[in-house]
């Protein structure tokens, strides 16, 4: 490397990158600086801050500043065809500099994506300003491109009139789901390991052994840990004892642990041979859906559309997803895993399941800015197997991993997903997705005037105890097969495991968390239910406290405070990405 790289950085950056530039420059070169002290730094308005939890899946905290110098500093490394070796110690500095991970992350996270780094930029056509905008997020810069803000066209048939929702007779008959979400095995977990290793994933093999509080518990810790194998192994077993009690499974994304800084593709597969094997040993006869998490491939995130091809093609995740789901999907839902790791299939008469591939809708998925427009086509697929459905008197229920309306996913995508649901409310009864460790449910509203409650997205709760939660899951009733059914949610039960107990007893017992209609006072639970429990949650705080217990398995007793409150509030009226001017002009008194 010579001083071309110092002055091309200089040339394009702001007097922030023009302060740290000659820093980098001489550390990457390998000149060792024993009076430099990078917790002194002050860079343009950027201070270095406590370490942020980059490698775990979002990306929203990194300064502005520091988002833009990368994106700059690469462009110009890669448009001078500078070594892999120069591109790489670029990276790990900002990464070390900005106190983002230590060296051992920060080294192990840039050379997993180097490879996506580098293809990116080749084929990027947005500003420094613009990629920070759609990955940090708007503040950060707003694209101009009219594209990046894309709307997919409904199809020209007029929205059938909107019926009152009427509950079924009693006596009808019941569909039971169960739905598990968030795994995040972590087969190197090590009880006694330390649970504050200062890295994004602790209690495992290669961590500090320690005792008392930090020490990880047999069973799991209620830190930033993963499932162990034995805690896992229990709840398959406890839901063989209960088999009975569901039809069917639903699993929502995401089986790799949190080490995503020095996992392999192989760490990938092997975590999803692992749980399907399970699946079949343990449920044996039992239809399970599944859909594909953030943390499905390696790298973390990383989904390219189909015109990436190579090395950095998605093929080898793709074949075998397909290779494992169709232990339970027909031949015909195969041709579309392939393809982009989404489907659609027959649960049975009258009611059609849609999987979707959220990650393309995901603000981490670096590969997305190069066309952020309907990546593979999903959006306009789902339309139109709605549209099928709608014209076959079918209902629909979908599930994914990302949800549409938080931070992580792309405005564009979001608002058009919203649009879509809005206007096949009447056929997509029920919405399953994961990614929020913690419990929630998000609305949908009509799309003018924001008032009127058009569907609910459902999160259970994850699996793993990753951050600071205990292991759950959920069981819903759904209106059952018969003439006229809804296939509309009547109900459901969460349970957990009390890790506190289970450490000091040694005897995992999965028990019942809550139940929606008794312990939350719905009536029912269709979309103005859940509307009017949000409208409870303003004026009745023990309400709300309760149910914020609930939203982290019971792991804590804390009170959510005014600002924890209104922002919760706002995320369970958020049905789209990036409006919350729109969505939650109404809890004024609370934002």
């Amino acid at each position: 490397m010579d001083w071309t790289y110092f002055f091309i950085i200089s040339a394009v950056a702001s007097t922030f990158f023009l302060s740290l530039g000659p820093i980098l420059y001489h550390r990457y070169l390998g000149d060792a600086d024993s009076t430099y002290d990078s917790s002194t730094i002050i860079a343009g308005n950027i201070r270095l801050r406590p370490r942020i939890k980059l490698v775990c899946g979002n990306l929203e905290n990194i300064p502005c500043d520091v988002c833009k110098l990368f994106v700059v500093g690469l462009r110009a490394l890669v448009g001078r065809q500078a070594p892999e070796a120069d591109i790489v110690k670029f990276a790990i500095e900002i990464c070390k500099t900005f106190h983002i991970e230590d060296e051992r992350v920060c080294q192990g996270i840039v050379r997993m994506f180097k490879d996506e780094f580098v293809g990116v930029i080749e084929k990027l056509v947005l500003s420094p300003e613009e990629a920070c905008g759609l990955v940090v997020g708007e503040t950060c810069g707003n694209p101009y491109d009219p594209e990046v803000m894309w709307n997919i066209t409904l199809p020209n048939v007029p929205k059938p009139p909107v019926k009152p929702h009427v509950l079924p007779q009693p006596g009808s008959p019941i569909l039971r789901i169960l739905h598990l979400t968030d795994i995040h095995i972590d087969t190197q977990y090590l009880a006694g390991a330390s649970a504050d290793c200062g890295e994004p994933l602790c209690c495992r093999i290669g961590d500090k052994m320690t005792t008392g509080a930090m020490a990880a518990g047999k069973w799991g810790s209620l830190n930033n840990c993963d499932l162990p194998y034995v805690t896992l192994q229990s709840l398959f077993e406890y839901l063989r004892s209960i088999k009975d009690q569901f039809d069917y499974v639903v699993f929502t994304g995401d089986l790799p642990a949190h080490n995503v800084w020095n996992q392999s593709r192989s760490d990938i597969t092997g975590a999803m041979e692992l749980v399907t094997k399970m699946f079949l040993t343990y449920l044996p006869g039992k239809q399970v859906y599944n859909t594909l998490g953030n943390h499905e491939s390696a790298p973390v995130n990383s989904f390219p559309p189909s015109y990436i091809t190579g090395n950095d093609a998605e093929t080898w995740l793709y074949n075998e997803t397909a290779k494992l789901w169709k232990n339970w999907l027909p031949a015909d839902t195969m041709k579309d895993i392939k393809r982009a790791g989404y489907y659609t299939t027959m649960i049975q008469q009258g009611l059609r399941l849609v999987s979707l591939n959220m990650n393309f809708c995901n603000n981490q998925n670096w590969w997305l800015l190069i066309n952020t427009t309907d990546p593979m086509g999903q959006l306009s697929w789902l339309m139109n197997v709605l549209q099928k459905a709608e014209d076959n008197k079918e209902k629909v229920h979908i599930i994914g991993h990302i949800v549409p309306g938080g931070g992580s996913c792309l405005k564009a995508w979001s608002w058009n997903y919203y649009k879509v649901i809005n206007r096949y409310e009447s056929t997509v009864t029920a919405q399953f997705f994961g990614h929020v460790h913690s419990e929630m449910f998000t609305m949908f509203y009509d799309d003018v005037q924001f008032k009127r409650p058009t569907s609910v997205l459902y999160a259970p709760g994850s699996v793993t105890t990753f951050s600071d939660l205990n292991p759950g899951f959920r069981i819903y009733e759904v209106d059952g097969h018969y003439n006229g059914s809804s296939w509309y949610p009547l109900n459901y039960q969460n349970y957990y495991l009390n890790l506190t107990k289970v450490n000091k007893d040694n005897t995992p017992v999965w028990e019942p968390e809550y139940n929606a209609k008794a312990d939350l006072g719905l009536k029912s639970l269709y979309p103005e239910d859940w509307d009017d429990l949000i409208h409870r949650f303003k004026t009745n705080d023990t309400l709300f406290q309760r149910y914020y217990r609930y939203t982290q398995k019971l792991a804590t007793k804390a009170i959510c405070g005014t600002d924890c409150k209104s922002s919760l509030l706002c995320d369970l009226k958020s049905g789209r990405s990036h409006d919350n001017a729109n969505l939650c002009k109404n809890i004024t008194g609370y934002w």
